[in-house]
């Protein structure tokens, strides 16, 4: 599990949070998986929405993956790819179906 560490107190303002559908996706994925910068500029780019339920298939997936030794495994949820580098447990970038095309650098794939 991954935890923000808060800052000091009365070192200014709270930041502000995202808006967009990214703001769902991360708050379903914060308990396992991180989001790679690349990731979260796809999500929002592309405008992918992920309900907490896909979330939870995605980790299940990704935890299978893990079990089978994939280091680098596509993830396909409905109509999303996800590319995830298991180990780090790091969603690396994120694409809708209609866009779907060549995965290369993987050693496993998981559909769930």
């Amino acid at each position: 599990m991954i935890r923000k560490v808060a800052g000091p107190e009365g070192s200014g303002p709270a930041p502000q949070a995202p808006q967009g559908p990214q703001v769902g996706f991360q708050a379903a994925l914060r308990e396992a998986l991180r989001l790679s910068n690349h990731a979260q500029q796809r999500v929002h780019s592309r405008g992918v929405s992920v309900s907490p339920e896909q979330a939870q298939r995605l980790t299940a997936a990704v935890e299978a993956a893990r079990q089978k030794g994939c280091r680098n495994a596509v993830v396909l949820v409905d109509r999303h790819a996800f590319v995830v580098s298991v180990p780090a447990s790091t969603v690396v970038t994120v694409m809708p179906a209609d866009r779907l095309r060549v995965f290369t650098n993987i050693d496993g794939a998981v559909i769930a």
